[in-house]
């Protein structure tokens, strides 16, 4: 258990506003880039040991988190810091003043965690924060390594590793950083979205396209990933083609001496008593084992009640599932909850109908960003950009206003009658500027129901009509010869 005093410091730190000096996080950032590139050996091999993953899943974590640090340290720039800092004594606003949170708590998930806790910690120095990492005592190789590694090269007075979850008064005072969904969360947290995610491919689609995408998607990072599709939905008379499809792909995937020893490694590494999917599939009348191997399976499940379709996988099993129409995924894709992501494999149109109305935190359509597979999920509420974390989600805003509003001018116009507060009053009294739609132009939803409706029935009156005079005139025709 790490003893209170760092948090002390952490604390007097931050009072002092130490991390708000820029000069001090591009320091920090460079002393974290530097240590864990001189250490780079040893996590790599740490990583290897806590995971499945190969060799080059290995280096491409490394590698993006390394340039998470990059990103997050080139925009940081002395001038404009200190321009927007004297804006108010130069007699101008500062509408963008920000500063950090203050204290950020990172509880990082085991997912990837090298990229997991470096993206956060790289964001939450940058923003002007202390940092506080939750490293609690494990089984692994990487956390040990990465507090030896980082308490010696960052400040200690503004850095921290905890054992232990700190009491609730002190976490009161931090902005919490939950990338695994644990709980309790308390007032100020960015939680990351723990949802399912789901992809639908529909008979428009590039089947192999589509199939290459989701087999690397499912299988890459020990299937672990929380953008790794947790039910495929193909359309009923793609799913033939797209079977063949996924079982090539993955047997490509999966081939190979190291995939053998990858794929040992998972079974012995298995921690939860409980069966894997692949087990469970075998007791499930409405599943049918396509393939599998070792640690590894692809499932068609017919029964949307089957406990297969009701929880997030983290294994490397695909779960394929029949859908008649775009409308079926949307109705079986939004009776799941709201989801982490969503990818959507069909012509624009369609796609665009799909992510328009599945309730997805994120869609992408017709590709797989391999990048996403690394880390944990976006933050519940945030956008995506080019790191997994911004630095404006760690600050809060302070601007600083020297000017008046033109808001506050029309309020002083009006409390202090005069034609300027008279002129504002019938501005506020006029009626909103018209839309310019053209009378009876525009054609809804329900108006062209009615108009294909009529149609039909007008096209069905004129052919029976059309009929019976043929009829009429055959039969007048006969009886006058």
């Amino acid at each position: 258990m790490v003893s209170s005093q760092p948090f002390s410091r952490i604390v007097s730190a931050e009072i002092d506003g130490r991390c708000q000096n820029i000069r001090y996080r591009q320091d920090q950032l460079n002393r974290m880039q530097t240590a864990l590139v001189q250490h780079v050996d040893e996590l790599r091999e740490a990583i290897r040991k806590d995971s499945d993953n190969s060799a080059e899943e290995v280096q491409a974590e490394i590698c993006l988190a390394l340039s998470e640090i990059r990103a997050h340290y080139t925009p940081l720039n002395l001038a404009k810091d200190l321009e927007q800092e004297y804006r108010v004594a130069h007699g101008k606003d500062n509408a963008e003043g920000k500063r950090g949170a203050g204290i950020v708590y990172i509880v990082p998930c085991s997912h990837t965690m090298f990229y997991s806790i470096v993206s956060a910690m790289s964001a939450a120095v940058a923003a002007g924060n202390c940092v506080i990492v939750e490293l609690a005592q494990t089984t692994m190789f990487l956390p040990p390594l990465l507090r030896r590694i980082l308490t010696k090269a960052l400040d200690n007075d503004t850095f921290a590793v905890s054992e232990e979850r700190p009491p609730s008064a002190f976490l009161d005072r931090a902005l919490m950083v939950v990338q695994n969904d644990s709980r309790p969360v308390f007032n100020r947290s960015l939680v990351s979205s723990a949802g399912r995610t789901v992809a639908v491919v529909d008979r428009t689609a590039r089947i192999d396209q589509a199939a290459e995408a989701l087999v690397t998607a499912r299988f890459a990072f020990g299937g672990r990933s929380p953008y790794a599709p947790d039910i495929v939905m193909v359309q009923e008379f793609s799913m033939k083609a797209f079977v063949e499809s996924i079982m090539q792909h993955a047997s490509k995937l999966l081939a190979g001496q190291n995939g053998d020893a990858r794929k040992k490694t998972v079974d012995l590494g298995r921690t939860s008593p409980s069966p894997s999917l692949v087990d469970q599939a075998h007791k499930d009348p409405s599943c049918r084992i396509l393939v599998s191997g070792s640690g590894w399976g692809i499932v068609e499940v017919q029964d949307r009640k089957s406990p297969l379709l009701q929880k997030k996988v983290d294994e490397k099993v695909l779960i394929v599932h029949p859908i008649t129409s775009l409308d079926d995924a949307i109705d079986f894709s939004n009776s799941l909850g709201g989801l982490t992501a969503t990818y959507a494999f069909a012509i624009p149109s369609a796609a665009k109908y799909l992510t328009q109305f599945i309730d997805s935190h994120i869609s992408w359509v017709n590709h797989v960003p391999l990048d996403m597979l690394i880390g944990p999920a976006l933050p519940t509420n945030s956008v995506l950009s080019r790191t997994r974390y911004t630095t404006e989600v760690l600050q809060v805003p302070r601007p600083q206003y020297i000017t008046e509003s033109s808001q506050a001018d029309l309020v002083k116009a009006v409390l202090n009658p005069s034609k300027k507060g008279q002129d504002a009053w019938k501005e506020a009294l006029s009626p909103l500027p018209p839309t310019k739609q053209r009378a009876g132009f525009h054609i809804g939803f329900f108006e062209q129901g009615i108009i294909t409706g009529g149609l039909i029935t007008l096209f069905s009156l004129v052919a029976s009509v059309s009929t019976l005079g043929y009829y009429t005139f055959a039969v007048v025709k006969r009886a006058r010869s």
